[in-house]
C-alpha cells in the first residue's frame, strides 16, 4: 500500500508505510478518507487514454440514439398540440355555455316564485 499524500492533515502519519499504515488507516477516519481519495484519483489517471483523444463511438449506436431523440421530440410536439387543442375546445365550450345562459330571457318574479314552491321532478323518483 502507498503512503498517504503529505498535503493531508499533518498529523505525522504521512511517513507510515506498509503494515503500520494499514493499522493507522483502520483507526484514523481522516487519513482513511484521504487514502481512498488518492486511490480514486490514481485509478482515474490509469484509466485515461495516453494520447488524450476520446474513443470513437459506434456509428449504429449514435444513429440509434439520434433516432430515439427525434422520435421523443416528435412525440412531445404531438402531445403539446393535443393539449393546446383541448384547451381551446374547453375555452370555447365555456364561452358558449356562458353566452347561452345569458341569451335566455330572464324569468319574471312570478316564475321565480313558482319554481321555488313547485315540487321538483326528482321528488317523484325518491323513495319515501
Amino acid at each position: 500500500m502507498k503512503s498517504i499524500d503529505p498535503a493531508g492533515g499533518g498529523s505525522g502519519c504521512e511517513q507510515l508505510t506498509g503494515e503500520a499504515l494499514e493499522r493507522h488507516l483502520f483507526l484514523c477516519a481522516d487519513c482513511r478518507g484521504r487514502a481512498r481519495l488518492a486511490a480514486a484519483w490514481d485509478a482515474m489517471r490509469e484509466e485515461r487514454p495516453g494520447d488524450g483523444t476520446a474513443a470513437a463511438a459506434d456509428e449504429r449506436f449514435v444513429a440509434g440514439v439520434l433516432a430515439a431523440v427525434r422520435r421523443d421530440g416528435s412525440r412531445r410536439r404531438l402531445r403539446r398540440l393535443w393539449l393546446a387543442a383541448a384547451a381551446v375546445l374547453l375555452f370555447f365550450f365555456a364561452a358558449g355555455a356562458n353566452f347561452a345562459d345569458r341569451a335566455a330571457a330572464p324569468a319574471s318574479p312570478e316564475e321565480e316564485y313558482a319554481g321555488l314552491t313547485a315540487p321538483s321532478a326528482l321528488d317523484g323518483l325518491l323513495p319515501e
